[in-house]
């Protein structure tokens, strides 16, 4: 546990911490969490951009576009992106828009202009005829070609359903056979010799760039000082953490909105509690984090037609773990952290991950618990649909004492039915 006060956390890094945590959101992977896609090839750009002379800030922000140059893929339906076997056409069309929702995404982001314009074009290509905007030659920033490219050399090297991974000489015939068309000569060849020299070594992080992280990345990305972070307190960072919660809930089709419900309604029990500002601006937060974990959940297990069997239901659980090792990463999130760990305990003391009991939960993941249920109840899942209001109302009713703390879920119980429906209508995006 971290036992740092809030005005004793270096808030200066807070928008690099949020990004990485957030590229570990859109690609976890359970069996190899620490080294995914969009980290390879954030890495592989700035290896490739410094040999190239890019400037070091030019670097940092490019090594955080390759993080995210995907985030547009949580627009696309998640049974299209995750889809064993060949797409059709249609849906290959469908899949190309991940460019336009991706640079729209982070163009709303504090200070992400120009990674949005270099993650809407990573799928140019060299001759025209590449996507969303037929860009040619050097229409294409270097930036975008590089990660391009370096995004091409990954896919090669991953093995993908009804393939095995390419080897690193078939990759190096398939990129000549492709210089002049899909990428700029000069690049790929300057790829293929670092490939050759092994300062390139895909699947690795070479110690090459972890020196250059440590001199060029770890630097604050947008000059934010400790002040300004103070100024603004966590309403400076809600652009990037209702991200967090809409990559969250886009992993599959039933959990879509899921976040940003639950964390309305965290808010509203704590208003209705009255408690600390500073509590209803945490436990709002917690909400639209809680379930962060859940992308570790194979997609597989979340859409299956049918009750999970006990080995997924241990996979399940093991959620709110995850949620607390990805929100960890960002230092000012460590109270957060820990609420929306605790969301599955029961004031019984026969929940998970750490039967917990009573008082020795967090107040605050007590009132999440009561959300997420309500909502959990009134969404359709892929093994039945949503129920009515007044049906999750009587299940709450009938937790209280077990599986929820009483005089919280009375709170929330002595709401109407109705207002806590029209309550989520008014946040419905249209």
């Amino acid at each position: 546990m971290n036992n740092l006060r809030q005005d004793q956390i270096d808030r200066s890094m807070l928008l690099n911490q949020c990004l990485e945590a957030l590229s570990l959101v859109l690609e976890y992977n359970m069996k190899a969490p620490a080294h995914l896609h969009a980290i390879r090839v954030g890495e592989g750009c700035v290896v490739v951009g410094e040999k190239m002379g890019i400037s070091p800030k030019t670097l940092q922000k490019l090594y955080y576009a390759g993080l995210l140059h995907d985030v547009g893929k949580v627009s696309i339906d998640p049974r299209i992106h995750s889809k064993h076997g060949k797409l059709s056409q249609e849906e290959f069309e469908i899949i190309k828009k991940h460019t336009v929702h991706g640079s729209r995404i982070l163009a709303s982001l504090p200070g992400l202009n120009q990674l949005a314009l270099w993650t809407r074009w990573h799928h140019e290509w060299w001759d025209g005829s590449g996507y969303p905007d037929g860009l040619h030659k050097d229409e294409i920033p270097i930036e975008a070609q590089i990660m391009g490219i370096m995004d091409s050399f990954d896919i090669l090297h991953s093995p993908r359903y009804g393939r095995e991974q390419f080897t690193e000489e078939q990759i190096i015939d398939i990129f000549i056979q492709e210089q002049g068309k899909h990428f700029n000569s000069s690049i790929v060849d300057l790829v293929i010799e670092m490939m050759k020299k092994k300062n390139i070594v895909f699947g690795e992080t070479s110690q090459h760039f972890i020196e250059l992280k440590e001199k060029y990345i770890n630097i604050p990305l947008v000059e934010y000082t400790n002040e300004y972070w103070k100024g603004t307190g966590m309403a400076g960072l809600y652009p990037i953490l209702h991200l967090f919660a809409r990559v969250i809930d886009a992993n599959h089709k039933y959990t879509r909105g899921h976040s940003t419900r639950v964390s309305i309604l965290s808010k509203y029990i704590a208003e209705k509690m009255n408690l600390q500002s500073e509590d209803i601006i945490k436990v709002e937060v917690a909400g639209l984090l809680h379930d962060a974990g859940k992308v570790s959940v194979p997609i597989e297990i979340l859409d299956k037609p049918g009750r999970p069997t006990d080995e997924e239901w241990e996979i399940i659980k093991g959620h709110p773990g995850h949620s607390y090792d990805i929100m960890t990463k960002i230092s000012a999130l460590n109270d957060i952290a820990e609420i929306s760990a605790a969301h599955h305990e029961r004031f019984d003391g026969k929940g998970y991950p750490n039967k917990l009991k009573g008082n020795q939960i967090n107040i605050l993941a007590q009132i999440i618990s009561i959300a997420d249920t309500y909502d959990a109840i009134t969404s359709t899942r892929s093994y039945r649909e949503g129920q009515p209001p007044e049906f999750a109302f009587k299940i709450i009713k009938e937790g209280l004492g077990t599986q929820f703390n009483p005089e919280i879920a009375k709170i929330f119980l002595d709401t109407y039915p109705k207002y806590i429906k029209a309550l989520l209508d008014m946040y419905e995006t249209t």
